[in-house]
């Protein structure tokens, strides 16, 4: 009864639905994450085109939701968190928005918010010394480094650079030294310097990693090895693997592969990405098949299909995979619900679990794991 309602609450009041010391989403930047997160409390956001952020228990023995509680956000599609605060972009309003995060709940108190440095913001990431928040603008083209204040809230704009068409996301790599953003209207992923200290983007030696016509580049993460990458690239429904060089911050093309599944037809669009901790696989979400694809990563760092899973709604805009490795959450966008797998260690493949979770227009879900009560 209790979870039927907290369900109903999310819905109504929350749009309910990838670390270091921060979470945006991806591996690489999962060192938010301590090591001893099976331990661990914890905590899931969920946020998306509702009216809010929420967050919900996670439990790492069953891969359980429970609803804890929510609060009211404009268009709130992407978020980051660090241990201790949450970062929202609001599309609509062309807002960066900063929280803090309850160590004992997972709470959320707003503490302010900030124009985006662009129009159409799709993606927020923080710096693994959560000193920096940058914001991809996607209808802009730009993208724009926010210092962290002192108390967790976000100052102004200190730089906006222009990446290219549709700047889609901003991926730091594990040492802070380069940056690199998936421009989906220029087909290419622009590669910048950063300096951890200043927050100040210089284009890189090379600037660009270039797709092929047509790709659509969108969402990008790291592999464990911090040899490789993986870029799902959204308008021609593909995953393609770059070997990565740590000393000059290049990524080079390695293999291009379908994201889709053999006979497939109708249209589709690639949406997210995410490596799995172990580095053996990786994983893309297909909006209109509406599935995830699940790849081995060979030592070489390319990729061999395994198969594809429902994720059991439409329009997978996002998913992740929760510390431990052992569970996947895939957000359904276009079926307002959240819907968790079991993720197998030996295969990779995954199994759904449990019933699926309410929510309004998800667009993001991610985990935080905070100090056990």
């Amino acid at each position: 009864m209790k979870r039927a309602l907290c369900a109903a609450l999310l819905l109504a009041a929350c749009g309910g639905s990838g670390g270091n010391s921060t979470v945006d989403g991806r591996v690489g930047d999962d060192a938010a994450v301590p090591s001893d997160a099976a331990t661990a409390h914890l905590v899931v956001y969920v946020s998306g085109y509702g009216p809010g952020i929420a967050w919900l228990d996670f439990d790492p023995a069953t891969g359980g939701l429970t609803p804890v509680g929510s609060i009211a956000a404009v268009q709130p599609s992407f978020l980051a968190m660090t241990a201790g605060h949450l970062y929202a972009v609001s599309e609509s309003g062309n807002r960066a928005a900063a929280y803090a995060i309850d160590p004992a709940t997972g709470g959320l108190t707003f503490i302010n918010d900030v124009d985006s440095g662009g129009a159409g913001p799709a993606h927020i990431a923080v710096d693994h010394r959560a000193a920096f928040v940058t914001v991809a603008n996607f209808g802009g083209g730009t993208v724009a480094v926010l210092p962290i204040r002192g108390d967790g809230g976000l100052a102004a704009a200190r730089q906006i650079v222009s990446p290219g068409v549709n700047a889609h996301m901003f991926l730091f790599d594990a040492a802070d030294q380069f940056g690199f953003v998936p421009c989906r209207g220029s087909d290419y992923v622009a590669q910048y310097r950063f300096d951890a200290a200043t927050g100040a983007l210089t284009a890189n030696a090379t600037p660009h990693a270039a797709t092929a016509a047509g790709a659509g580049p969108r969402h990008l993460a790291f592999a464990p090895d911090g040899a490789h990458a993986y870029l799902i690239n959204e308008l021609d429904s593909t995953l393609t693997a770059l070997a990565y060089d740590a000393a000059t911050g290049r990524l080079s093309p390695l293999q291009t592969v379908s994201t889709r599944a053999a006979g497939a037809t109708g249209n589709n669009t690639g949406a997210e990405v995410w490596v799995h901790p172990s580095g053996k696989f990786v994983y893309g979400s297909n909006r209109g098949d509406d599935d995830l694809a699940i790849f081995a990563i060979a030592a070489t760092g390319e990729l061999t299909v395994v198969g594809h899973v429902a994720t059991g709604g439409k329009t997978p805009r996002d998913f992740t995979i929760d510390p431990t490795g052992r569970w996947l959450l895939a957000a359904n966008q276009g079926s307002d619900t959240v819907v968790t797998f079991a993720i197998d260690a030996t295969t990779g493949m995954l199994t759904r679990t449990g019933a699926p979770l309410t929510a309004a227009q998800p667009a993001f879900v991610g985990f935080v794991a905070l100090p056990r009560r």
